[in-house]
């Protein structure tokens, strides 16, 4: 995914908290989580999943808080907002009794509204509509300042608000984040890829940049979602936090055909005869491989991702996705490393330019740039390409007959046009 230069110094910050966070933890002392869950048509099996292994997921959060919890629940039916819990001191039951409440209603649009429910939580905000969905309830309890404060979003689809609009409410989504890092509050994605959702190679990261931006855990579950209670217990043994894959660097400014390495350290490896890396966001003449090293921690796993950029790639900056799963397994840890890719279209010198040449000899261009050079010659004058030679793509050719000969450079990032050669 390609993502635009202006959002790089957001997501680059986000890396700066991933990059500190630590080992999961065997306690988190108090802790205030709150579940904003999708609830749309395509959320069926989630929601039946929710109501089944509830008390499984409580249990994690009452052993992790040491029994000093707060939990919320917010509801997104439809394009709606309900604010179903408000937090208050131990309401296991009342949360068990909110998440046996929920139905799916499904969505008018595109996406749902997470957007508009963080926006709702952290902000105390009302009742509301807007053209195509609404609030209702308001959500008035407040973080407790000594609490591992956690917000936990689960859908499969990308932030519309409540106008259906999907391409700029995930920059409406990324501020809500901003905020809630300012608050110490960080928000863990869960992902679904149950196909509900429009694109999941759009809505996912998304969700993940989200969640990153306050050093928060991104996990994806199985598409039936029949591991989510394990997957949100992943989320409360590490408190909350993206601390179980962590990149260094978090960011990479490559050439075409250069490559870097990026350590991946894995603190919930699982067992190592199934674990499997993969990576996404790259275009397909790039390559990242995976190669395990000796890790510096006890019961880490330690891998070198080698990133080498192919010659078509073009220049911009791409979200590169690595993931951490297990064969058999649909659920993941996952981070993203920025990789800004830096392309020369080519240029010719004068020295690089074909000269004056006798029938059969050779006419020859030396151009510069990046890596990925194509040639095509042409009868002519310098720019008309009515007469292309066949089989001429070579940065030289000899010419059979006199006349006036020309060559066009391009790669990935654009061309440029040779001088014209006099061949006599």
């Amino acid at each position: 995914m390609r993502i635009r230069h202006g959002r790089a110094l957001v997501l680059a910050a986000a890396f700066l908290i991933l990059a500190t966070a630590g080992v999961a933890h065997a306690q988190c002392g108090p802790m205030d989580v709150v579940f904003i869950i999708d609830n749309s048509g395509s959320m069926q099996p989630v929601i039946d999943q929710v109501k089944t292994q509830v008390g499984k997921i409580a249990d994690a959060v009452t052993t992790a808080s040491g029994g000093d919890y707060q939990f919320g629940l917010v509801t997104m039916p439809a394009n709606d907002v309900n604010i179903a819990l408000d937090m208050t001191a131990k309401n296991r039951a009342d949360l068990d009794k909110a998440v046996q409440a929920m139905t799916t209603v499904s969505s008018a649009g595109l996406g749902i509204a997470y957007d508009e429910a963080l926006d709702a939580v952290l902000n105390h905000l009302g009742p509301r509509k807007g053209s195509i969905g609404q609030q209702t309830g308001t959500f008035t309890a407040n973080f407790r300042p000594n609490a591992t404060k956690i917000i936990m979003i689960i859908t499969d689809t990308n932030p519309q608000g409540f106008d259906s609009d999907y391409l700029t409410h995930p920059d409406h989504a990324y501020a809500m984040a901003s905020e809630a890092n300012s608050m110490g509050i960080l928000i863990a994605g869960i992902f679904v890829p149950d196909g509900g959702g429009t694109n999941q190679t759009v809505d996912e990261p998304i969700l993940q940049n989200v969640a990153a931006i306050t050093g928060g855990a991104f996990e994806e579950t199985a598409s039936d979602a029949s591991d989510l209670s394990n997957v949100i217990i992943n989320v409360v043994d590490a408190c909350g936090t993206g601390g179980a894959l962590i990149v260094a660097p978090t960011e990479l400014a490559l050439g075409n055909g250069e490559s870097a390495d990026v350590s991946v350290t894995n603190f919930r490896p699982g067992d190592l005869s199934t674990l499997v890396m993969s990576s996404d966001g790259l275009p397909s003449d790039s390559t990242v491989t995976f190669a395990n090293t000796k890790p510096t921690i006890t019961g880490t796993n330690l891998q070198t991702m080698h990133v080498t950029i192919g010659p078509d790639t073009p220049a911009g900056v791409y979200i590169v996705n690595v993931h951490a799963g297990h064969t058999g397994s649909g659920s993941r840890q996952s981070n993203f490393v920025l990789v800004n890719v830096d392309c020369t279209p080519p240029l010719i010198l004068g020295r690089g330019q074909p000269g004056s040449a006798s029938v059969g000899s050779t006419v020859a261009v030396n151009p510069i740039g990046s890596i990925g050079l194509h040639y095509q010659w042409y009868q002519g004058h310098s720019g008309s390409t009515a007469f292309p030679i066949a089989g001429a793509t070579a940065s030289s050719f000899k010419p059979t007959q006199p006349g006036e000969y020309w060559v066009r450079v391009s790669n990935a990032c654009g061309s440029t046009n040779s001088a014209t050669a006099v061949v006599h």
